[in-house]
């Protein structure tokens, strides 16, 4: 972890090197020092970590992640001090005593000569090795010259299994049919039941279907609300019902259609009790598929007349060959690298039949060098270990993250943070990323961008499954299988790295030396709780996500004053959270609170904040699940959110934008990439021209849930930089339309509520260049006048609710896309 280390103190450095309050800052002198010692660390690092073994490299890293650590707290702390002395605040938070003892203990001087050390130390090392033999070391890995073709979706090596089961799933059977799949972990019972699920002839026999993962620690009224949300009934999300009343209406839902449910992930015979209820058997061929790992739940689920179905391990030819399209993209060996295939079959065949394992181990070799020097490591390593059970399947997957790019390693065990089989969004997993310092700044690429490269390349590898695609393509959410996960929190509690608190988790006080940097809370914790206690003493946490009812009202996060990441949005907070001088270190804010409309103007004192993120969740709700209601809750944004000019997101359920402090420089904004959702515009109409200025934002969405201005909207711009843009309710004329169409950039539009009013809709040849994807919601549209040639770029076409318009353009059909 000593990289990411670095990269985050760099990125500290800078940011504060850089602001325009750093003119309140008495250590400058030592900040400059600091920045220029820790860049040469950098580089030195860099060049030696290439030289020495990893075995020699372990002890140094430690040594230097934690003076990385030091220093940011250091400089965080004196930069807080100055924030909180501000002539505008007239605060002192803290007492003589703690700022005294604050101050020996993170003395820049005593951290400088730290430093110092480990660089003459690694200059020591470098010069030394000149006159050594050239050691032997491993070519380090990084992003693949020999790119996979593309990723597997066909079930290599499983083809009688997929067309057993296709025959179980539609055959002649009327009566209702449970389908077990068993097998051990990694063994391909959740793949095999995906492929079977999107299987065509499969999605053409049913009804309706729909899938859920149950996994250990489930919650009932979640699985029948996701069941519900796959069959297409949104009612069921409305949280005041029982049980007992989302599974009737669920029940009534199948009652009569021929449905396929699959449920993933089972533990327990209890879960399978808690659901066969809700499914009716109306003897017309319905299906239940289940996966488990237990043979006595799967045992338990069925009957004599439809046994499980027990997944083998691989011989060693269907190894090779899945082992040989992961690496290479097909099931042979290239000509080209025919001198690696013996070593190949080896490492297949150690894989001992394991799909996980060889997939894991085959995206390992697809990002590395092709020679036989780095394949017979390799095969070697995965030798050693006899694929027995789960715990010795873990220490092959470990070899994979052991040669993780040193980049990547802190974005893999980040995963370890979110609950198990939870569909985590990537959007949210991509700028607490960013919030937490993992990525460097460059030239050619935004911070978004890397890491969307680097997430790109564990899905690559293996380590990171795609569980939703979005509207442009991209992934949407994202998962990870059970056993890389327990690796990520295995690997993340050996470093340090993040603490998870769960019913089962031990908690306890921490010594100084050993705070966890990042904590991540699984449950509710009530009034008068022993953690409370506990966490008020853990000053030095920087990252806080919890995704539990937190029901104390004593201000804990006050302590932590060198918060970076607090997220509570799974939560739902019973006042104003927080006194915002307590927390100016924070990069990444979100929380859920129903009983405020007006955000305080002392938000402002966050001024390293790059994502805001506020979620009203009656509001948020029939958005969601309602969207031909009006929203009933709007939040006052107070100018001074101007000020804040590292934000990069702002995400409200509803937001009123205001006017600009200063008239002269109305807008500062200029990282800001999402501005999400704006209603109705309050701000005065000359100031809608500078939304144009805002030069990097990338998605703006707007909604007016009033008659708008009609002298407001024509002075409406946007700026070239979007790429995704929602309007509803701002009723627009047509011949508005190239104002959006002219943008050159936009791939994603959704036209919702009356956005544009009129009876005829005809573009111009030219505008919308990049579009991919078009929703038209609810308006009022007769007559659309279109050629393929106005959507040259269009994959997606979605039309609902118009009950006016005569016809889809037949042209629309011959887009090549």
């Amino acid at each position: 972890m000593a990289h990411s280390a670095l990269v985050s103190v760099m990125n500290t450095l800078e940011l504060n090197l850089h602001s325009d309050r750093f003119h309140f800052f008495h250590a400058k002198y030592h900040i400059i020092s600091l920045y220029r010692k820790v860049r040469f660390l950098q580089t030195l690092f860099q060049d030696s970590r290439q030289k020495s073994s990893p075995e020699e490299m372990d002890s140094l890293e430690i040594r230097i992640r934690d003076s990385a650590s030091l220093v940011e707290d250091a400089v965080e702390f004196y930069v807080s001090q100055q924030v909180y002395k501000d002539p505008d605040t007239f605060i002192a938070l803290w007492d003589s005593s703690t700022d005294q003892e604050s101050r020996e203990y993170h003395d820049l001087d005593e951290i400088m000569v730290r430093i110092d050390l480990i660089v003459e130390e690694l200059l020591n090392d470098r010069c030394g090795l000149k006159d050594l033999l050239p050691r032997k070391h491993l070519p380090v890995l990084g992003s693949s010259r020999h790119a996979r073709a593309g990723k597997i979706n066909a079930m290599v090596g499983f083809d009688e299994d997929v067309m057993e089961l296709k025959d179980r799933l539609t055959g002649w059977e009327s009566k209702l049919q449970v389908i077990p799949i068993t097998g051990m972990g990694g063994a391909g019972k959740t793949t095999l039941a995906k492929n079977l699920y999107d299987d065509s002839l499969v999605k053409h026999h049913f009804d309706v279907r729909a899938w859920v993962t149950i996994s250990q620690t489930y919650l009932l009224r979640d699985v029948i609300q996701g069941l519900s949300t796959d069959i297409g009934d949104v009612t069921n999300k409305k949280q005041e019902k029982s049980i007992p009343d989302l599974a009737h209406n669920f029940y009534k839902k199948l009652k009569g259609r021929r449905y396929l449910i699959v449920l993933d992930d089972m533990w327990s015979t209890e879960a399978w009790n808690d659901l066969k209820r809700i499914f009716p058997d109306d003897g017309n061929g319905s299906r239940i598929m289940l996966t488990t790992r237990l043979w006595d739940v799967a045992i338990y689920a069925t009957d004599s007349f439809s046994p499980p179905h027990r997944i083998r391990l691989l011989d060693e030819g269907k190894s090779w060959h899945l082992l040989c399209q992961e690496v290479f993209g097909q099931e042979r060996c290239p000509l080209e690298f025919q001198e690696l295939e013996d070593i190949g079959k080896m490492i297949a065949r150690n894989c001992n039949g394991l799909p996980l394992a060889t997939s894991v181990v085959g995206g390992l070799l697809a990002k590395s060098a092709m020679t036989r020097e780095f394949w017979g490591y390799v095969a070697e390593n995965v030798n050693s270990i006899a694929i027995e059970n789960e715990e010795h399947c873990s220490e092959i997957l470990s070899l994979s993250y052991n040669h993780l790019p040193h980049h990547l390693k802190p974005c893999f065990l980040y995963f370890g943070a979110f609950p198990e089989d939870y569909p985590i969004p990537v959007t949210k997993l991509i700028r607490l990323w960013i919030a937490e310092g993992f990525l460097r700044p460059t030239r050619s690429k935004s911070l978004e961008m890397a890491a969307e490269g680097y997430l790109n390349d564990l899905i690559d590898r293996n380590l990171v499954i795609v569980r939703q695609r979005g509207s442009n393509g991209k992934t949407r959410t994202c998962t990870m299988h059970d056993l890389l996960r327990d690796l990520c929190i295995k690997e993340a509690q050996k470093e340090n790295f993040l603490h998870i608190i769960n019913k089962s988790a031990q908690f306890s006080p921490w010594d100084m030396n050993n705070i966890p940097r990042r904590l991540i809370m699984h449950l509710d914790i009530p009034e008068g709780s022993d953690i409370i206690e506990c966490m008020e003493s853990m000053t030095l946490t920087r990252s806080l996500l919890c995704n539990g009812h937190v029901l104390s009202t004593s201000p804990f996060y006050k302590n932590f004053r060198f918060l970076r990441v607090l997220d509570f949005l799974e939560i739902e907070v019973p006042k104003f959270p927080f006194d915002f001088r307590f927390l100016v270190n924070l990069r990444y804010l979100s929380f859920t609170f129903e009983r405020f409309r007006v955000l305080p103007s002392q938000i402002s004192l966050l001024w390293k904040l790059q994502i805001l993120i506020i979620r009203d969740p009656e509001n948020w709700l029939s958005m969601m699940y309602r969207p031909h209601l009006q929203p009933y809750c709007d939040l006052d944004t107070p100018s001074k959110v101007f000020q804040m000019t590292q934000l990069r997101h702002i995400q409200m359920t509803e937001i009123f934008l205001p006017n600009p402090i200063d008239k002269e420089n109305p807008v500062v904004l200029k990282d800001l990439e999402t501005l999400s959702t704006v209603a109705n515009f309050r701000c005065r109409a000359y100031n809608l021209k500078n939304l144009v200025r805002l030069s990097k934002l990338e998605n703006l969405k707007c909604v007016f849930n009033w008659t708008p201005n009609e002298t407001l909207l024509p002075n409406l711009s946007f700026p070239e930089s979007l790429k995704k843009l929602t309007l509803s309710g701002s009723m627009l004329s047509w011949k508005d339309m190239s104002i959006i169409g002219s943008l050159p950039h936009l791939e994603v539009f959704k036209l919702k509520e009356y956005a544009f009013t009129g009876p005829v809709w005809e573009p111009i040849e030219g505008e919308f260049p990049r579009l991919k994807f078009l929703l038209i919601e609810r308006i009022d549209l007769e007559r659309w006048i279109a050629e393929n040639t106005h959507f040259p770029c269009l994959e997606h076409l979605i039309i609902r609710d118009c009950l006016d318009l005569e016809a889809i353009p037949s042209s629309i059909g011959d887009i090549a896309n």
